[in-house]
């Protein structure tokens, strides 16, 4: 069989003898003559069917064929009826684009800018814009930037936070926007790219919706849906599906993807049963049961996306005994991250002091990696050095006046999320029970105490997103600036202004040498402990379309332009 006649099968496209997923000319010609010589003068050798030849042809033409089927577990996860109020637009759209967008490298891809730049002090930041179109036709121009910087203040609008120190939007001409910044920021595309980041939004289509929180965008009459991006709106039916189609005006390198269908499945063992079944395609953030469950089936794989949620055991500085900082370097030697990732499932120890490795790259710290290993000797050497506990004969922690410490720690938010922190606690107790001797209780509380709960709890479980660890911008969590407090309570003169400092340095050399010294604080205080860092879990069928491993978002989801750019179908099935 001449390799160029390779038939479809599991992720193969057909057609394609080198493997890269791209037929070339040469490929698709020995194709087209092997089926003619077949179909038209008998001769019997290998060849592609009609179907697939046709599906060669559309690769080759990067024209979009198929529909790729993802199921949803709620409403909620489909396209919201008002954009605007959907947190984290750009990083996990497929309609929207932003300006930029941060990759797993820690650099940017280019999205509706073509290139952007920065004054010396960094408080004036220039984008150069594509030649694009909204999806229905008009031009996008810098007219539209500037509308959704004022908009979202104007309205004030959920996201309006994240431009908080732009002064002001100007437009020189139609594809250049200029934001002029209170405040240096070297970091400002990361601002507008994830976390939560910014989308752009046409002026001709919202500056005509004075109550943007009222204006449903599904409702018959009004505009459906309007971005730039390489999917656009093509029908929805409330408590069933979304159904988005290739934007074949795009801007940019076309998907090869003809539609793209959001399926209503809230039922796990149906969310199963249809992927096995061919009913979807992919199955994202699957648990480490479900994917035992689908290990061996066929036309079946899983893999995972690394450090998509970082877990830790949070202290609030400001309450006994969390506000001893031996007993935060004690409990640091406490916490067998290694037992804990087991417990929680495709996890990996943490053993930085916030930053991930695989995101953060060389802004993490070398030396502060692996400072507080497991280790209860150690742990017992803190507790003795501190004036507010004793050790016993058999190892067990007290307080000075020999009453046991117990500790009350309040379950919910992010963490919770699949009983994450319970889990966490579980794999920690023995050891703080049994080996120190201490009494730990935990309780899910209600989501509308939660923040008052841990407010007056020292000690509390936390579970942030990857993109909350991936750059030296993010130790801002520990920072307590003069007009108010950080998450942990945590106050540290030389690290807050090791944070200014930061904020205006525009070297990324300097930027780094900075974070290290406050990772080295860190180090020191221990605010929290980094347990483990979880992935996400994928399955998806290999004989409908291949691709999806290629491309890692950065987020933890794979409803991401750049995974949908990517993927290709591999057989007519997927039409």
């Amino acid at each position: 069989m001449p390799a160029c006649i390779l038939p479809a099968g599991a992720s193969v496209i057909p057609g394609d003898s080198s493997g890269d997923t791209c037929v070339s000319d040469e490929e698709l010609a020995s194709s087209i003559l092997s089926y003619m010589e077949y179909s038209h003068l008998g001769k019997e050798g290998p060849h592609l069917s009609a179907e697939e030849l046709s599906l060669a042809a559309h690769n080759f033409r990067n024209i979009p064929y198929g529909r790729v089927v993802i199921p949803v577990l709620s409403e909620g996860d489909f396209i919201t009826p008002n954009i605007w109020y959907k947190m984290g637009v750009p990083t996990g759209s497929l309609i929207y684009e932003g300006l930029v967008t941060r990759n797993r490298d820690g650099n940017y891809d280019s999205w509706l800018a073509e290139s952007w730049n920065s004054s010396e002090d960094t408080k004036i930041w220039t984008f150069r814009l594509k030649k694009a179109k909204w999806q229905d036709g008009e031009p996008v121009s810098s007219e539209d930037v500037k509308f959704t910087h004022d908009y979202l203040k104007d309205k004030k609008l959920k996201l309006a936070f994240v431009l908080n120190y732009v002064e002001r939007v100007e437009c020189p001409d139609a594809r250049t926007a200029v934001f002029y910044l209170e405040n240096s920021d070297p970091t400002f595309p990361d601002r507008l790219s994830h976390s939560p980041g910014i989308a752009i939004f046409p002026k001709h289509i919202w500056e005509n919706v004075e109550n943007p929180a009222s204006y449903d965008e599904y409702a018959s009459g009004n505009t459906h849906f309007i971005g730039s991006g390489p999917f656009k709106y093509k029908a929805a039916e409330r408590g069933q599906y979304f159904l988005l189609e290739a934007n074949e005006a795009y801007h940019g390198d076309g998907p090869y993807v003809k539609e793209v269908a959001l399926k209503l499945i809230p039922d796990a063992s149906s969310r199963l049963f249809a992927l096995q079944s061919g009913e979807i395609d992919v199955l994202p953030e699957i648990t480490s049961v479900e994917a035992e469950k689908l290990k061996g089936k066929d036309n079946i794989k899983v893999y995972n996306i690394p450090d998509a949620t970082g877990y830790e055991i949070a202290f609030n500085c400001e309450q006994f005994p969390a506000n001893d900082p031996l007993f935060r370097q004690a409990l640091s030697h406490a916490v067998n991250r290694g037992n804990a990732a087991n417990m929680l499932g495709n996890a990996e120890p943490t053993e930085t002091v916030f930053l991930l490795p695989d995101l953060a790259h060389d802004f993490v710290n070398p030396d502060c990696i692996g400072k507080y290993d497991y280790d209860l000797e150690k742990t017992r050497s803190l507790f003795k050095a501190s004036d507010n506990f004793s050790v016993d004969s058999d190892g067990k922690v007290r307080y000075k006046n020999g009453d046991q410490i117990r500790l009350k720690i309040p379950l919910g938010g992010k963490a919770h999320i699949n009983r994450a922190d319970e889990k966490l606690l579980n794999a920690i107790k023995m050891d703080w029970e049994d080996k120190l001797g201490f009494d730990v209780e935990f309780e899910v509380v209600p989501k509308d105490i939660y923040l008052e709960e841990i407010g007056e709890s020292p000690i509390f479980i936390d579970g942030m997103p990857g993109t909350m660890h991936d750059d030296v911008e993010d130790l801002n969590n520990f920072y307590r600036s003069p007009t108010g407090s950080n998450y942990y309570h945590y106050d540290n003169p030389k690290y807050n202004r090791l944070m200014e400092e930061l904020k205006n340095t525009t070297d990324r050399d300097k930027r780094k040498e900075i974070g290290y010294r406050m990772q080295a604080v860190l180090a020191e205080d221990v605010p929290t402990i980094p347990v483990c860092s979880t992935g996400t879990l994928v399955a998806y069928r290999t004989d409908r379309f291949t691709g999806w491993e290629s491309v890692m978002p950065l987020q933890a989801g794979i409803l991401d332009k750049k995974v949908f750019l990517n993927i290709k179908p591999v057989s007519s099935q997927a039409s």
